[in-house]
């Protein structure tokens, strides 16, 4: 299955592969925080700025779920 979640930021589609919606999230999370650093755009972005935890709680509550890559996705 395939997991989405937008960038908080930027919007960016960022997306893993996994059999586990919680194994995911915390992927999704590490990528798209990487993102941020990144581009320098962490310290302006506040919607991922609760920690590990409640932040990967976060992305598994709005994670999209699809058998198809994400049209214009970015792989993480």
């Amino acid at each position: 299955m395939y997991y989405s979640f937008p960038c908080p930021y930027c919007s960016k589609i960022f997306y893993v592969f996994n059999d586990s919606k919680d194994a995911a999230s915390k992927a999704l999370y590490d990528g798209v925080k990487k993102h941020l650093a990144d581009y320098d755009e962490d310290r302006k972005e506040h919607q991922l700025d609760d920690g590990v935890s409640e932040d990967s709680l976060e992305i598994y509550n709005g994670i999209a779920e699809s058998s198809d890559i994400p049209p214009g996705g970015y792989p993480i």
